[in-house]
C-alpha cells in the first residue's frame, strides 16, 4: 500500500512530489457515466458492479480509473449528453438511433431479458387479464410505456394501444386510475419494483417478448474506454466472471418469473440493429436464443 500524501511529502519533499503526483493524476480515467436513467436502484447497482468488473479486469493492461456520476434525466438527453462528450457513458437498451449517436459496446448486461417484458397490473384485475392467450387480445389493451424508451416504438409498430409516459414514477397512479390496463417491464427488473407497490402485482401466465440489446454505449469522442470495455467483456466471458454475477444477482428474480412456464407473445423489433451479434451464444440467456433467436430463424 502506497504511503499517504502528507507522508510522501515529509519524506521527499514537496518540489519532488508535485509533478510526480500530477502525472499520476493525469493517468487516472474518470469515466463520468449515467447507468440506466431513471431505474430503480438495485438495477443501478447491477450496471455498476458490471462496469466495475470490466474496469477492474483491464487495470493491469490499461491503467487504474474513477467512475463519476452524472445527474439523472430522460433517456434521450442523456443520449444527447454523450453525444457531446458531456457523459462518456450510459447504459440503455439498444436501438437504430441510439448506435448512430455513440460507440455501443454490444454485449448484453442483461443476455437479452429486457426484452422480455413482464405485465404488471392492479392485483384486482390481474385474474380478468391473465386470462390473455393471444396477441390480438393483448393488443386490444392499453398499454403503457414510457415515451423514450425503445420499447415504446417496438409496440407501437406491432399495432398496441400505447399510452405514453413521460417517465417511470407516473405508471403506478396510471394503473389505479385505470388510464392503462397494463404496464411492462423486463423480467430482471420487475419485481423490486413491484414489491414495493402492494396494490399492484406481476401476471403469471403471458409475457411479452422481442429481441432486444441492452448494452454499455461510450461518448464517441472515448474510443480508448470503448476498446477498453470490450478487452474487459472478452476477460469476463472467458473466465465466467459474469455469468456468476448475472446469477447471482438477478437469479433468484428469474426463478420466481417462471419465464419457461408462461406463454410468450411474439412482437418483432424492426428497429434491432443488423449488427446485433445474435449469433454469439455465449451472449444471450438460453430462453431467449430458443424462445427469440431461433424462432425467428436468427
Amino acid at each position: 500500500m502506497s504511503l499517504p500524501r502528507r507522508s510522501l511529502l515529509s519524506l521527499l519533499g514537496g518540489a519532488l512530489l508535485s509533478p510526480l503526483s500530477q502525472a499520476q493524476d493525469e493517468t487516472v480515467l474518470v469515466v463520468r457515466h449515467a447507468l440506466s436513467q431513471g431505474q430503480n436502484a438495485k438495477v443501478l447497482s447491477y450496471e455498476q458492479t458490471v462496469l466495475q468488473l470490466l474496469l477492474d479486469k483491464t487495470v493491469a493492461s490499461h491503467g487504474p480509473y474513477r467512475l463519476e456520476a452524472s445527474e439523472v434525466v430522460s433517456q434521450n438527453r442523456a443520449f444527447l449528453q454523450i453525444q457531446s462528450g458531456e457523459i462518456d457513458l450510459i447504459s440503455a437498451m439498444s436501438s437504430s438511433t441510439r448506435e448512430r449517436q455513440s460507440l455501443p459496446v454490444r454485449v448484453c448486461l442483461y443476455r437479452g431479458l429486457m426484452g422480455v417484458r413482464l405485465p404488471i397490473a392492479l392485483r384486482s384485475r390481474m385474474a380478468e387479464l391473465d386470462a390473455v392467450s393471444s396477441n390480438a387480445q393483448a393488443q386490444a389493451l392499453r398499454m403503457g410505456q414510457v415515451a423514450d424508451w425503445p420499447d415504446t416504438q417496438i409496440l407501437a409498430a406491432a399495432g398496441w394501444r400505447l399510452e405514453r409516459l413521460p417517465k417511470l414514477a407516473t405508471f403506478p397512479e396510471m394503473l389505479r386510475r385505470q388510464r392503462v390496463d397494463l404496464f411492462a417491464l423486463g423480467a430482471t427488473e420487475v419485481y423490486p419494483i413491484i414489491d414495493a407497490l402492494p396494490d399492484l402485482g406481476v401476471l403469471e401466465r403471458w409475457l411479452i417478448a422481442y429481441p432486444a440489446a441492452f448494452y454499455f454505449f461510450v461518448s464517441p469522442q472515448k474510443p480508448i474506454l470503448a476498446e477498453r470495455l470490450r478487452k474487459g467483456w472478452e476477460l469476463v466471458l472467458a473466465d465466467g466472471s459474469f455469468l456468476a454475477l448475472f446469477e447471482r444477482t438477478v437469479g433468484a428474480q428469474l426463478t420466481r418469473a417462471r419465464l419457461a412456464e408462461r406463454l410468450w407473445l411474439r412482437v418483432p423489433n424492426p428497429d434491432l440493429p443488423p449488427e446485433t451479434p445474435l449469433q454469439d451464444s455465449r451472449l444471450w440467456h438460453p430462453l431467449v436464443r430458443s424462445r427469440l433467436h431461433q424462432a425467428d430463424g436468427h
